[in-house]
């Protein structure tokens, strides 16, 4: 269903026109200017075009205020490329503009965190289907970008988008335009294409297909689906498949392999790498400790006795975070009640996040982010440049588990 345009023209271009006319006019009139002046063309076009639908001029009027974003702008040669040069008007575009938008200015020199550790960034993207605590987003996962042959940083201003099974790199120097940093990017997520998948019909792109087997034998797909706000340390397969790695996990009772599944999930709580301290002790949702240590360079998770290295780490999902781990916690004691109230405590608390940061892990750090600094380049005044807007904490993609691109910490 489509709305009237909120389009006008000025100066022979469209224009967006949701707001008062005067400034709103001005303000959308210089960022299509300043999109225009760095080559992206095709991201206004987007913008226009969302504009007509029902949902896009809440979105699209959003940017003219007093807060700040950070957008990361596909290059028109990214659009082409997809095939969205002449995007659709639908909710599906105005969903893959708000996940390009995050809420909070990030300087892509000073602020993203080195390879293998992640700054997480919560975006304009809302959903009924994403199903998390409070009014929370989805995350995209940033990181600045390594040399593929020394594994070293090349610099501090090339900074990777990880997705699932997709990388998107900066493409040019970031810019500011009046309360928005914007960093072009050589692609757009495919969320297009995977907003038409839910659940685990995304399965794991080969990286952790056992585990999405073994849910569904046991009967547990809905137990997951419905998992409201949760972490999921996931085996790869080669975790799965092997018995002596294992504990012969084929071999126990469905109640026990039920336990154990249950084991690596966190209930309520979506916990980012970032916020992983070394120490941490959190209840899984069959009532059993779950511990994070940090040992140099190599994170792992443990249950019981059990122990696993974390493979990958911050893969979106619609209802939480995935982790991929290297070995089955095969612990198989549950806990019930007690998985019940802590899954209930960790709810609670986690409504309280919906309203203290939009970033986690600045420039690597494993504290939650109160400040971020300014871009390098303008094409305003430096009276543009701006503190982030801190308030509002988030996740969410449309699949479940997603395959592992490595096996370093990520």
């Amino acid at each position: 269903m489509l709305a009237s345009s909120f389009l006008i023209a000025v100066l022979g271009i469209r224009q967006v026109a949701s707001l008062p006319a005067d400034n709103s006019t001005v303000y959308f009139s210089g960022l299509q200017s300043a999109l225009s002046q760095a080559g992206l063309n095709n991201i206004w076009n987007a913008i226009t075009v969302a504009n007509t639908t029902q949902s896009g001029p809440g979105l699209i009027s959003g940017l003219f205020s007093d807060d700040e974003y950070t957008i990361y702008a596909p290059v028109d040669a990214a659009w082409q490329a997809s095939g969205l040069t002449d995007p659709p008007a639908n909710g599906d575009l105005v969903s893959l503009l708000a996940y390009h938008i995050v809420q909070a200015t990030l300087n892509s020199s000073t602020d993203i965190a080195p390879s293998r550790h992640h700054t997480i960034a919560f975006t304009e993207l809302r959903s009924p289907t994403i199903d998390l605590p409070g009014d929370q987003t989805q995350v995209i996962v940033l990181q600045t970008a390594e040399n593929a042959t020394t594994g070293a940083s090349p610099d501090n201003t090339t900074i990777l988008i990880r997705g699932d099974s997709w990388n998107a790199t900066s493409a040019g120097a970031q810019f500011t335009y009046k309360n928005l940093f914007i960093q072009p990017v050589d692609k757009p997520s495919p969320l297009l294409k995977t907003l038409s998948q839910s659940g685990l019909a995304l399965e794991a792109n080969l990286g952790a297909t056992s585990a999405v087997n073994n849910i569904a034998s046991l009967g547990l797909n809905d137990t997951v689906a419905t998992c409201h706000g949760c972490t999921f340390f996931i085996p790869v397969n080669s975790a799965f498949d092997n018995d002596t790695a294992n504990g012969n996990f084929s071999s126990f009772n469905a109640t026990d392999q039920t336990s154990v599944l249950l084991n690596h999930i966190i209930n309520g709580s979506v916990v980012y790498s970032p916020d992983l301290r070394d120490g941490s002790v959190y209840v899984t949702a069959a009532g059993q400790p779950l511990t994070y240590l940090s040992s140099g360079s190599d994170p792992f998770v443990s249950v019981g006795k059990y122990r696993a290295g974390i493979v990958r780490s911050d893969i979106p999902v619609s209802n939480g975070v995935v982790h991929l781990i290297d070995t089955m916690l095969v612990e198989t004691n549950d806990n019930s009640q007690r998985a019940s109230e802590a899954a209930s405590s960790a709810s609670s608390e986690a409504q309280s996040r919906t309203t203290t940061t939009d970033v986690i892990g600045v420039g690597g750090s494993t504290s939650i982010a109160t400040t971020t600094t300014t871009a390098t380049t303008s094409a305003t005044p430096s009276e543009n440049a701006a503190v982030p807007r801190l308030n509002r904490s988030a996740i969410a993609c449309w699949s479940f588990l997603i395959a592992i691109v490595g096996t370093h910490w990520l």
